[in-house]
């Protein structure tokens, strides 16, 4: 039994921005660095380092296969060919297009939608548990062999490519827990407790296709006892589905079908500065009220030998605020081979996911947010070096970045400083970095 196991810029890029606190050397929309200015006296650098420890991507792959395994077999019968029904209406749809168009710095990728379905369990249904299925609420009940019980509810959201549920209200017993999990191969949890932030109220991880299932399972033997006045809502549904690229007027040349043409496949590039980053970078995916965002963000190493703390970095525009953070969504190892333009679809980015970070700092001067991730990033994953000397003064100093735009593979970019553009209201050189393009674009999602 498995137990508890990112507008196209422009040629002069106005919007480049300098992460933390304008000084360091990894700057601009999505994860930039670039050769290292002179330090100045007293200033600070640290190398970049490799994770020690860590799953694999094969490890990860089995576990998930594992515990999807076992759970197709706890799932009660019918289940299945009874999902809750979700689907967006013509206002919401109107209202995420809208939104899609308006928004070019953070890529707008879904909204969610509200259902509040209360699960709760009565005397009647802890009387009754071994009597055989029954239906709570729009699942099913049933008990299970070792004395405890499972529930299970599957959710369906029509158009949509992927999907979350916001879970409000879980305060489990030690011997039982909450899983999320689709019929095509993708499981997550356990959740347990009052879930991964100790509140009771988070945003499950995010499985691919229309179809999701919510599955509870006790382990006995007190599942009677256990079952009387737990309860638990599931509040929302994180629709993510296809960007309108329609509207774009896309090119055949493009990186993915979904981006403009001057995006470039990071994979074709290598031995530049840019290398180490592919390691470092995650594309991000949160909710922020009714919508849900993409940017770009990657790890950052800490001053002690001793310590890999997963720093995470991206910019304040994509996030800022505690609860977006707690809900984040990071897709390390999203990368395309070069040459292969077969791209996933927007609503299924490839990768390994990890669930959930906490603000450590975060400041619209110099545009930064650094997090901590809450899970461990994968095997292989760098944590970049940095130094704090300026460069958005250094005309024609090399930048070069990694990110995600529209959610696509890793994309890669190359520009220089310009000190010869005029600033933007409010925003003085040296808050920004200032820079012209030389190889490739980005594009919506590409910030952070």
């Amino acid at each position: 039994m498995v137990r508890r196991p990112r507008m196209l810029r422009p040629a002069l890029g106005y919007l480049g921005l300098a992460s933390l606190a304008v000084a360091i050397a990894l700057a601009g929309s999505g994860l930039s660095t670039g050769s290292p200015a002179s330090p100045n006296p007293g200033s600070k650098s640290t190398l970049p380092e490799t994770l020690i420890g860590g799953p694999t991507a094969q490890e990860e792959a089995a576990s998930m296969a594992a515990l999807h395994d076992w759970l197709m077999k706890e799932v009660p019968a019918g289940v299945l060919n009874r999902s809750l029904l979700v689907s967006l209406t013509e206002q919401e749809k109107a209202e995420l297009k809208k939104k899609q168009a308006e928004t070019t710095d953070r890529g707008v990728v879904g909204r969610t939608k509200p259902i509040q379905e209360m699960v709760r369990f009565s005397n009647v249904d802890a009387t009754m548990l071994s009597t055989g299925p029954r239906q709570v609420g729009h699942g099913v009940l049933a008990p299970t062999a070792d004395g405890g019980f499972v529930w299970a509810m599957a959710i369906e959201a029509a158009g949509a490519g992927a999907l979350r549920v916001h879970v409000r209200g879980l305060d489990l017993p030690g011997d039982a827990d909450l899983y999320f999990f689709s019929t095509q191969g993708q499981a997550f949890g356990p959740y347990q407790g009052k879930g991964p932030n100790g509140s009771g109220e988070f945003w499950s991880d995010t499985v691919f296709g229309s179809q999701g299932v919510v599955l509870l399972r006790h382990y006995g033997p007190n599942g009677s006892a256990d079952l009387k006045g737990l309860s638990f809502g599931i509040s929302d549904v994180g629709h993510i589905g296809q960007k309108f690229a329609g509207d774009l007027g896309i090119s055949p040349e493009s990186f993915c079908s979904f981006n403009v043409s001057c995006i470039g496949n990071a994979s074709c590039t290598i031995g530049t500065a840019a290398d180490p980053a592919k390691s470092a970078v995650a594309l991000m995916q949160w909710i922020n009220g009714q919508f849900i965002y993409t940017c770009t963000g990657g790890l950052l190493n800490d001053t002690v030998s001793a310590t890999q703390i997963p720093y995470f970095l991206t910019a304040n525009h994509c996030i800022s605020a505690g609860a977006d953070a707690s809900n984040l969504q990071a897709y390390f190892q999203f990368t395309l081979p070069c040459g292969q333009t077969n791209c996933p679809p927007q609503t299924q980015p490839g990768g390994i996911q990890r669930l959930g970070s906490t603000i450590k700092a975060t400041g619209t001067t110099g545009d930064f947010t650094l997090l901590q991730l809450n899970q461990t990033p994968p095997a292989g994953s760098v944590f970049l070096g940095w130094n704090n000397s300026p460069v958005a003064n250094l005309n024609n100093h090399p930048l070069v970045r990694i990110s995600h735009p529209a959610w696509a593979p890793q994309a890669y970019s190359a520009d220089h400083v310009d000190t010869t553009a005029p600033t933007c209201t409010s925003w003085p050189r040296g808050q920004r970095i200032y820079e012209r393009t030389d190889v490739n674009g980005t594009e919506g999602g590409s910030s952070g």
